[in-house]
């Protein structure tokens, strides 16, 4: 065993060192790593966490990208066919997860007392719901079979602006310019509530083929193609994939730019967490350096006699930086402990609500991320120790003759 290390072990299980006068200042520097830590853990978790369910709970409405048509309006009314030919050679890829054929028509909900203005979305048989089941707060979602359904699947909010629940019937009415409205009766299968706001108060699911009868489209024509793939980072250089390969009248957008503001916002994330994370560790290895130099100026006496026993002065160094990385280990040990235990408690119990109008969520969400959780104790324990070597210097200074004088 090499001496430092050797002398640093001998130090750190000696009862004189837990009882010494540096004991409560070592005691603040371990706290402070542990707080910082926490920090960072919540930082990171509550940060990946509200990025990764926003970006979930879009897709699960939209998928990531949709090809459409230019005459499309603002409304997301899809007043356009499209030839589901024309999508086949871009969809057989392996980055996409599914293809969901769609269509959308502005719609007025009614019943006998109330009314509600919405979007019906239409859906087939082979829609993949992906993770809109955790959605599903009544009943259950459309049954979607060869008959054409009659079922639809409200959100709670315009569920309550019309005063119905599931199994009641409501009445949807489809406005035209040039034509006489039409009346389409459906019976409400169930009821969700997504916590999104942008898309509750006005998306409701019902068979495809109602859309393709209101518009009078072939029935294999459908309204947009919503693409969801494998791996949501691909989004930006997929969708300029597809753009070049479908022809001229049709549109292609991913998410991030039909929801330019909601992107912006979680990208203010990466920004937080990294703020966090630098200051964290400044104050985490300040503290360090402080209870280092008190442990320095504490066994000065040790120093001059390890210099008149011939010990290179780096070595000497070395016995306080085992001393300091020691410290700084337990410091992570119980900010790792305390820090994923409350991100585990949130994560399982849900106990810290939000307003979804304000967050688009209703309790705080949790992401582990093993990489990013390793990254930043490997990172924190390597940054705090390269930032007492130019502290650790003072031992330079500690000429052997005047430490002696003092036994």
């Amino acid at each position: 065993m090499k001496i430092s290390l050797f002398i640093a072990k001998r130090i750190i299980g000696s009862k004189s060192y837990k009882n010494s006068v540096s004991a409560p200042i070592i005691k603040i520097g371990i706290i402070a790593i542990s707080v910082g830590l926490i920090a960072m853990h919540i930082a990171i978790g509550t940060g990946i966490g509200f990025q990764n369910k926003i970006k979930d709970k879009i897709s699960s409405f939209e998928g990531h990208i949709r090809v459409s048509t230019y005459e499309n309006n603002s409304t997301n009314t899809t007043l356009e066919s499209i030839d589901p030919q024309m999508i086949r050679s871009a969809a057989e890829t392996e980055r996409i997860s599914f293809v969901n054929s769609v269509a959308y028509a502005s719609t007025v909900f009614k019943t006998d007392k109330n009314f509600a203005g919405g979007l019906l979305k239409g859906i087939d048989s082979t829609y993949r719901w992906n993770a809109f089941e955790d959605y599903l707060i009544d009943g259950r979602l459309p049954d979607i079979g060869s008959l054409i359904s009659r079922e639809i699947l409200l959100s709670k909010h315009i569920a309550r602006t019309l005063g119905v629940k599931t199994g009641d019937r409501v009445s949807s009415y489809f406005l035209f310019e040039d034509r006489l409205p039409i009346r389409r009766s459906f019976v409400v299968s169930g009821l969700y509530d997504s916590g999104f706001p942008d898309f509750d108060q006005r998306i409701a699911f019902a068979d495809l083929r109602h859309v393709q009868k209101i518009y009078q489209w072939p029935t294999d024509q459908v309204g947009a193609f919503e693409i969801t793939l494998d791996n949501f980072d691909d989004i930006h250089r997929f969708s300029e994939e597809v753009y070049d390969q479908v022809p001229a009248p049709y549109d292609v957008q991913h998410v991030k730019e039909r929801y330019p503001e909601i992107f912006n916002w979680i990208s203010l994330f990466d920004t937080n967490i990294a703020l966090i994370i630098v200051i964290m560790i400044i104050v985490g290895g300040i503290n360090m350096i402080t209870a280092l130099l008190v442990l320095i100026l504490e066994r000065t006496q040790m120093i001059g006699l390890l210099g008149v026993l011939g010990m290179q002065q780096w070595s000497t160094q070395k016995v306080f930086l085992y001393n300091a990385a020691y410290l700084i280990g337990i410091g992570l040990l119980w900010g790792n402990v305390l820090g994923l235990g409350l991100l585990a408690l949130q994560h399982q119990t849900g106990w810290i609500t939000l307003d979804p109008t304000s967050y688009y969520v209703t309790t705080v969400p949790i992401a582990f991320d093993v990489p990013m959780i390793t990254a930043i104790n490997i990172g924190t324990f390597v940054i705090c120790v390269l930032m007492l070597l130019i502290p650790s210097l003072i031992i330079s200074k500690v000429t052997p003759i005047r430490a002696l004088r003092r036994v």
